[in-house]
């Protein structure tokens, strides 16, 4: 059984309260289109997975998009993790990371939570990052196998994902305010937002996302602190120089600007979490990850959640979030075809144990923790659908939050860092199942790379100018009617001697038609990836007829030798990378 389903709704239905708080109701159908069309492009990506170059990741019939289907009507599951970064307690605290060679030995909890306020770590002397912008420091690094299981004696690489705040990938991140001395912290300010929100506020109208800025990180926010900017001098701009998106004539969002940047915030300055900005904390990576799990694998490689993502090749493994939300999805899908939950999004659960929070001399301190974006209890199964959320001690209170601990029967652990905070919440998505119609989808032997028949994966489609400004967009590409415009269409597996001249680029919309000008073996990695590396591009000019039909826009790239005029099961399409807006 299913109910229909005609609409994607914007995370916790946020997007109705922010349009109406500023003032912007006229702009709430645009955005309400837009959002559909992102989640519906994002579902059908993570339905089709990777046929061009993977064997066995493909199909996903269980993965189902209720836009078609409806959504089913057997319940729902919510999954739910903690927010704190693994992967720093795995690579970092067991004794077998002696074997690392800037370290020598195991580092502490403490360290490790040090770590993760800050990025950075002094070890012997020697500070390491795990994020260097300006190259002052050296960046940590970890091992470079980790399937099965962590090769302590191998290889080691620079820790990612790379960014700001890009060690924390549980999709959830926060920002700290310290006191006047710069020593204690006054507040914390948590998010599991996704970026392409911001990302879709900001294509229909810019002043909404500054109106939000101001809500919720600081007044003093200006529109062009928000500008994309370019880091260097490129060919389609010069170093500091807003970047121009042709699409909308507009400059292009940063959602790494001064306000939403690194883990301290400064008031009136710079710093804040309004929405996630690490590389894999995208919500169409968590859409593909939940459809890449329904897929069934032999008992022997599915056991628990690292062997289960080290078969499938999903996420990343190590994490609190997608090993288990992998897991979890994988055993639902056993028995009925799952979707995400509508309104999709990641949500913050609050605390359950803030009665248990005390300052000095056992003040309560819980009702300072508050939901300032979602709603608290409104999820499947009674669970919340917060998006951001602070825990701030007010001035007048004469303490900090270095001053709280929570109390545990007769232990007390004291709030020192983020993470003790971090460990008391969680952070959750919801599946809702529906019951096959007949057989579910047979067990698929482990992902493996396609060697014979490699076809060039896509994996983004975005103005020439973002490529080169380094946004890291996910949002389907606007193609409107009556334009020409340079694009980049970023894929995997394409063959490396291609040239302009033998390179095939082809469109579903016989109104989009595209001349390639260049192609680069090597280009930047993808939205979601924590791993760059393996990308190649095609530079093309695209053009749109006048008339062309609204909707979105499937592509493919063939390899120069492959045969002419593939049949879609020969060569099959990529979806959700690009759409023709309505007029």
């Amino acid at each position: 059984m299913s109910t229909p389903f005609s609409r994607f709704s914007s995370p916790a239905h946020q997007a109705r309260k922010d349009f109406t708080d500023l003032d912007l109701e006229g702009y709430l159908p645009a955005f309400d289109a837009n959002w559909n069309n992102n989640v519906a492009g994002w579902t059908e990506m993570a339905i089709t997975g990777n046929p061009w170059s993977n064997l066995n990741d493909a199909p996903r019939a269980d993965y189902y998009n209720p836009l078609v289907e409806g959504f089913g009507t057997d319940g729902d599951a919510v999954i739910s993790w903690t927010p704190f970064p693994n992967r720093l307690i795995a690579f970092f605290t067991p004794p077998d990371a002696r074997q690392n060679p800037q370290l020598g030995r195991p580092l502490t909890m403490d360290e490790v939570m040090s770590m993760a306020d800050t990025g950075k770590i002094t070890v012997n002397g020697t500070v390491y990052t795990l994020y260097r912008p300006t190259g002052e420091a050296p960046i940590l690094q970890i091992p470079q196998t980790r399937c099965p299981q962590i090769d302590w004696t191998g290889q080691y690489v620079d820790f990612s994902p790379s960014g700001p705040r890009g060690w924390l990938d549980e999709y959830c991140e926060w920002s700290v305010t310290y006191d006047s001395t710069g020593t204690k912290m006054q507040s914390v300010m948590f998010t599991c937002e996704n970026p392409a929100y911001y990302l879709t506020l900001w294509r229909v109208n810019p002043k909404a996302v500054l109106g939000l800025y101001r809500m919720y990180v600081d007044p003093a926010v200006e529109l062009e602190d928000l500008y994309l900017r370019y880091p260097v001098d490129q060919p389609t701009g010069k170093k500091g120089e807003p970047v121009i998106d042709p699409t909308t004539g507009r400059p292009a969002y940063d959602v790494t600007n001064k306000w939403n940047c690194g883990t301290v915030r400064v008031p009136g300055k710079s710093g804040g979490a309004l929405h996630l900005t690490s590389g894999p904390n995208t919500l169409s990576a968590e859409i593909y990850l939940a459809a890449a799990a329904t897929i069934q694998r032999p008992d022997a490689s599915s056991r628990d959640p690292q062997s289960l993502i080290c078969c499938a090749k999903y996420g990343q493994n190590f994490r609190n979030s997608d090993p288990h939300i992998g897991f979890a999805a994988n055993r639902a899908a056993g028995q009925d075809r799952i979707s995400l939950t509508d309104p999709v999004g990641l949500y913050i659960q609050q605390p359950q144990n803030l009665a248990n929070w005390k300052g000095p001399n056992g003040v309560p301190v819980g009702q300072y923790w508050t939901n300032t974006r979602g709603t608290p209890g409104t999820g499947p199964n009674g669970s919340d659908q917060v998006l951001h959320a602070v825990f701030e001690i007010p001035e007048s209170a004469g303490f900090s939050i270095n001053d709280c601990y929570i109390e545990i029967g007769s232990e007390k652990t004291p709030f020192q860092h983020i993470g003790v905070i971090a460990n008391q919440m969680k952070i959750a998505l919801a599946a809702t199942l529906m019951a096959p119609t007949g057989a579910l989808q047979p067990q698929m032997k482990c992902v493996s790379d396609r060697v014979s028949g490699l076809q060039p994966w896509p994996v983004q489609l975005i103005p020439t100018e973002l490529f080169y400004g380094l946004s890291p967009t996910d949002l389907p590409a606007l193609m409107k009617p009556g334009t020409e415009h340079s694009f980049v269409l970023v894929v995997q597996g394409a063959d490396k001697n291609t040239t302009p001249e033998t390179a095939r680029v082809e469109f579903s919309n016989p109104g989009v038609t595209a001349k390639v000008t260049q192609f680069l073996p090597d280009a930047s990695a993808i939205p979601g990836q924590t791993d760059g590396g393996g990308t190649q591009a095609f530079i093309m000019d695209v053009a749109v007829a006048s008339g062309t039909a609204p909707g979105p826009v499937m592509l493919r790239v063939l390899n120069p030798a492959e045969p002419a005029n593939p049949s879609d099961a020969e060569h099959p399409w990529e979806s959700g990378l690009g759409i023709v807006p309505n007029p």
